[in-house]
């Protein structure tokens, strides 16, 4: 059962506010790697350089100048030399909610029926970032779009479980953003053909090719036709995450929500803030 499963969805979810209490919404669950001192997930003020600070440490250490483009906002810090061990995310995949006996959200899909997906993040410094979406298609079929910063060409993997689709994902030039903050929106709806139309990596998840007969029954469960729901979001480390979000319609759906949510959704400058 999804955790949202039967329950009436409005055109604009927000799934994590860093500005609410408590930061990093109870749907999210994290995981760091106890064998790296510097692998944390901690909650801090944007306009504070933490990158480094010790993971047992109580003491928030303020730079004497604040990092250009820093926001005045509390934010969730992810690092880890590892990221692929240092991540936070809510809900999971079909296939690890069936395997599973727990109960509790953590082991349940979402079950959001929102296709659009939206990510206010921000890099630390020129450190890889990487996203994950689980999508399931009319007919239940999972998939998950994977996006990172170091991949240059788009790839789907068949045989991963559930199937995988890793796409790159581009920043535009440093020197040309007014602030290290990315907003970043993806029309799921738009991303699902792709498990039919890009070249195949029949790799698993062990590495191993797999036979003519896994790859055939592989091809029939690529997820295909139209956008049914999303069963988790994860976002690995190293960034700071500021926001996560589904709508109906994207940027559009944000534009017809009223200065309200126009000012939320915002990201003040910490400089601004300070001189007020």
């Amino acid at each position: 059962m999804a955790i949202l499963a039967g329950a009436v969805q409005p055109p604009l979810l927000t799934l994590l506010s860093s500005t609410s209490s408590p930061p990093l919404s109870p749907l999210f669950f994290q995981a760091t790697d106890p064998s790296e001192p510097s692998s944390l997930i901690s909650i801090v003020d944007d306009s504070e350089d933490a990158e480094d600070y010790p993971r047992d440490s109580t003491e928030i250490i303020v730079p004497k100048s604040k990092p250009r483009g820093s926001i005045s906002h509390p934010v969730i810090h992810t690092q880890s030399p590892d990221p692929r061990t240092t991540y936070i995310q809510a809900g999971c995949s079909l296939e690890s909610s069936r395997a599973s006996h727990e109960h509790d959200d953590r082991y349940q899909p979402l079950g959001v029926e929102l296709p659009w997906v939206g990510f206010q993040i921000k890099r630390l410094g020129q450190r890889d970032l990487s996203l994950e979406v689980g999508v399931v298609d009319a007919k239940g079929r999972e998939g998950i779009i994977r996006l990172s910063s170091f991949k240059t060409e788009p790839s789907i993997h068949p045989c991963h479980t559930p199937p995988l689709i890793h796409l790159p994902l581009n920043f535009p030039p440093s020197e040309s953003l007014v602030t290290p903050w990315l907003h970043i929106p993806l029309n799921l709806a738009s991303l699902l053909p792709l498990f039919q139309s890009i070249p195949r990596d029949y790799t698993d998840n062990d590495g191993e090719q797999g036979g003519a007969r896994k790859k055939r029954r592989a091809e029939s469960e690529l997820p295909s036709g139209s956008f049914k729901s999303v069963s988790f979001v994860k976002v690995y480390a190293n960034c700071r995450v500021r926001r996560v979000w589904f709508s109906a319609e994207g940027e559009k759906t944000l534009a017809s929500m009223g200065k309200g949510v126009e000012d939320e959704w915002a990201l003040y400058a910490a400089d601004s803030a300070a001189s007020l």
